[in-house]
């Protein structure tokens, strides 16, 4: 039988170095992407979301501790040499950087940057970076751009281009619509969406604003605190969270286009632990409105739902349909 899978994260630890000793800021963390599928990552600034998608290549500071196992299309990529890591870089996987306008070289031309990374794998030609603004609804001739002559949507638009360039089997979208206003972002959305249909590419789409991800991905994982709380089909985690957090996070965002609805969006009082401090057992049960006794005390795993085979999480209440929205 044929592993479609494309990304295949085990028991992944990342943990910084700091001059007040080891900060953990991924714990434990398992993730499969299959072939063609888009799955959401969301969780509160702080939870640890952007620390995993660059650990996933490896782009995280070199003094940082990694252990766990992270495949990619069948090979390790914490094992990998320095020289098979460019190779795999942009050609398997790519990411689409949070805040373009800060990633982005100011003194170098667009179609300078866009080819770089064709260069490198494939080499290139000038139609081919054309052929990639093209594809991102950009004309041509902005390669010959520098990138303050570009909109804060157009930029982002040149990241995904280059991320597209050398035809990845993975994109990672780490927040791809931050600082945009609300209808660039929707044209952001539709365009990763699109083309991610068209070339039948894996995404990883991590974002803290739910409401974006119940039109974009096929699945969500939600994470806290380092760790993945809950994961599940995205219409049916969305509509019914199990997790406590998961849940607040739902309820924190308008539902939009339902005219009949009376939902009135909360707030989550707190903030997330800080990394070094982590309460005993469940590390939500701070800010948890249906924690007991056993919460402050027992960090439960990630496990399945009874009733669903598509559902897991961490949750002493994760079978208990009381406690459960429907």
């Amino acid at each position: 039988m044929i592993d479609s899978t494309v990304l295949k994260v085990r028991d992944l630890y990342v943990t910084y170095q700091s001059s007040f000793g080891p900060v953990p800021a991924v714990r434990g963390v398992d993730l499969d992407i299959a072939l063609g599928e888009t799955l959401g990552l969301a969780g509160e600034s702080g939870c640890g979301k952007s620390t995993l998608a660059m650990a996933l290549l490896r782009l995280v500071p070199p003094t940082t501790q990694i252990s766990g196992s992270i495949l990619l299309d069948g090979q390790n990529v914490l094992t990998m040499k320095p020289g098979q890591l460019r190779l795999v870089r942009w050609a398997q996987a790519s990411i689409v950087f949070q805040g373009a306008q800060h990633v982005l070289n100011p003194v170098q031309r667009i179609g300078a940057q866009i080819d770089e990374a064709i260069q490198l794998h494939h080499g290139s030609t000038s139609s081919t970076v054309r052929e990639m603004l093209a594809l991102v609804g950009l004309s041509d001739t902005r390669a010959d751009d520098y990138p303050h002559e570009l909109s804060g949507g157009q930029k982002q638009r040149v990241m995904i281009a280059m991320a597209l360039s050398c035809n990845p089997l993975l994109i990672i979208a780490d927040e791809p619509t931050t600082a945009l206003d609300v209808m660039v972002q929707a044209q952001i959305l539709q365009l990763l969406d699109n083309i991610k249909r068209e070339r039948g590419l894996s995404m990883l789409f991590i974002t803290h604003d739910l409401s974006v991800l119940s039109h974009n991905t096929d699945r969500v994982a939600v994470m806290y605190a380092g760790r993945i709380v809950e994961v599940g089909p995205a219409e049916e985690l969305l509509r019914g969270s199990i997790h406590p957090y998961s849940r607040a996070l739902a309820e924190s965002f308008p539902i939009i286009g339902d005219p009949k609805s009376r939902h009135q969006p909360k707030g989550l009082a707190g903030d997330p632990p800080d990394p070094n401090l982590l309460p005993s057992g469940c590390p939500f049960h701070p800010r948890c409105n249906v924690a007991i006794d056993s919460c402050k005390s027992i960090d439960i795993k990630l496990s399945a739902v009874a009733k669903s085979v598509d559902r897991q999480v961490a949750c002493v209440h994760a079978n208990d349909e009381s406690r459960s929205v429907k």
